[in-house]
C-alpha cells in the first residue's frame, strides 16, 4: 500500500512487531475516545440548567452501556488494524491543534444549552437573518435545525462545532465510523495511490471524510459537494493547501456532471437525514454519474436488525435529536436500495452504530 508521508514512513519502520504497533495504534485511540466521553459527561448538567430536568428515557442505559462499549472497543482495534496493515496512514490519528480543541469546547457547552431549550420548546425551525439568506440554495426538507442544534447546516457558527459536537456524541468514535469506507475504497482501487482517479464525495459537509479520502489516495483527484454553503467554507479552510481537492454548492439528488465521469461515488452520515424519495434519486444520480465497474460506497447509521442489541439506540435517537427522517430509514435497508439503483456486489460491514454499503456499477 501507498505511504503517504514522512510520519507514516516513520512510525511504519519502528523496530516493533506488526502486533506491538496495532497496540500502540488503538491505545491511542482508546484515549482519544475517554477524551470525548469526558466531554460528553457534562452535557446533561448544561441540559439541567436549560430545562431544569434531563431527558427522560424508557430504556435503562446502564444495562446497555456495557454491550456498546464492548461494540465501540471493536471498531477501534479494527481501525487500528487498518492503519497497520497500510489501508490508510497513521495521518488519519493527528490530532486538533489543543489550543482550538479546547477553546470551542465551552462554545459547545453553550451551545448545548440552546439545543436543550429547542428540545423543550419542540422547535426546529429557528434560524436568524443570515441562515434564511440560504433558504433559496436549499429544499425545503434541509431548512431545519436537524438535532435541534443552532442555525441547522446553515451558518459558520454550526459549521465550526459539527464535527466536535458529534465526536462528542458517539464517545470519539466518528472518526472511525468514517474510516470504514476507506478498506473497501482501497480493495477495488488496488496498490492505488489515486493517480488518474476521480472520486465524488456527496453531502461532504466540513470536509471531514475528503481528509481520510486525500491521505488514504493523494494522487486522486476529489470533487466534494454539499448543499450547505458555510460548511464548504469549513471544508475549504481545513484542506486548504490541499491539491486536486476541488469544493462546489450542489443537491446530489441533481448532479450536474455527465454520465460515467468519477471512478467513485462516495457519502458518510447523509441517507439518514433524507426522506426516502430523496435516498432514492441520490443513488440513482450516483450511478449515472459513475463510470463502469466503478466503486459506490456510503457510510451511514446502521438500522433495524443490523445488530439487534444496538437496536436500542436506534430507536432512542430521534426522540432525543430532531431527525424526522431516520425513522423511515432505519426501517428501509440501504443495500436493496443500492441493487435497486443498479449497483452489483452490494456488500455491508458495521462498525459501532455505522456501517458501510458498497457496490460496483457493471462493466461494459
Amino acid at each position: 500500500m501507498a505511504e503517504t508521508s514522512a510520519l507514516d514512513r516513520a512510525f511504519r519502520k519502528l523496530p516493533l512487531k506488526a502486533k506491538t504497533r496495532e497496540n500502540l495504534l488503538y491505545g491511542f485511540e482508546i484515549s482519544r475516545t475517554l477524551l470525548f466521553t469526558g466531554q460528553m459527561i457534562s452535557l446533561p448538567v448544561v441540559e439541567f440548567l436549560s430545562r431544569g430536568k434531563t431527558e427522560a428515557t424508557s430504556v435503562d442505559l446502564k444495562l446497555h452501556f456495557e454491550v456498546a462499549f464492548q461494540d465501540l472497543l471493536k471498531l477501534l482495534r479494527t481501525d487500528a488494524r487498518h492503519i497497520q496493515l497500510g489501508y490508510y496512514p497513521v495521518d488519519v490519528l493527528e490530532p486538533e491543534n489543543p489550543l482550538k480543541f479546547w477553546t470551542r469546547y465551552p462554545r459547545i457547552l453553550l451551545d448545548g444549552y440552546r439545543v436543550a431549550r429547542r428540545r423543550e420548546d419542540k422547535t426546529h425551525h429557528d434560524f436568524d437573518a443570515n441562515s434564511e439568506s440560504y433558504f433559496g440554495d436549499v429544499p425545503e426538507y434541509y431548512r431545519r435545525n436537524f438535532h435541534f442544534q443552532t442555525d441547522g447546516y446553515l451558518s459558520d457558527h454550526s459549521a465550526d462545532l459539527y464535527e466536535h459536537q458529534v465526536e462528542i456524541l458517539f464517545s470519539g468514535a466518528a472518526d472511525p465510523m468514517r474510516r470504514l469506507l476507506l478498506k473497501p475504497l482501497k480493495e477495488h482501487f488496488g496498490e492505488s495511490d489515486g493517480t488518474g482517479l476521480h472520486f465524488l464525495e456527496v453531502g461532504a459537509g466540513t470536509g471531514r471524510l475528503t481528509h481520510f479520502l486525500k491521505l488514504a489516495f493523494p494522487q486522486a483527484k476529489i470533487t466534494a459537494m454539499d448543499l450547505s454553503e458555510p460548511y464548504l467554507v469549513k471544508a475549504r479552510r481545513s484542506l486548504e493547501g490541499r491539491r486536486g481537492v476541488q469544493f462546489m454548492q450542489g443537491d446530489a439528488a441533481d448532479l450536474p456532471f455527465r454520465d460515467e465521469t468519477f471512478d467513485a461515488v462516495v457519502s458518510c452520515f447523509l441517507f439518514h437525514e433524507l426522506p426516502r424519495e430523496e435516498r432514492e434519486k441520490v443513488l440513482k444520480e450516483g450511478v449515472r454519474v459513475l463510470k463502469p465497474g466503478g466503486f459506490s460506497g456510503h457510510v451511514d447509521s446502521i438500522q433495524l436488525g443490523d445488530a439487534p442489541e444496538l437496536d436500542w439506540g436506534l430507536k432512542q435517537f430521534p426522540v432525543k435529536f430532531h431527525e424526522p427522517f431516520y425513522p423511515n430509514y432505519v426501517q428501509t435497508p440501504l443495500a436493496p436500495m443500492l441493487e435497486a439503483a443498479g449497483l452489483l456486489g452490494v456488500e455491508s460491514e458495521r462498525g459501532f452504530f455505522s456501517k458501510v454499503v458498497h457496490g460496483v456499477k457493471a462493466a461494459r
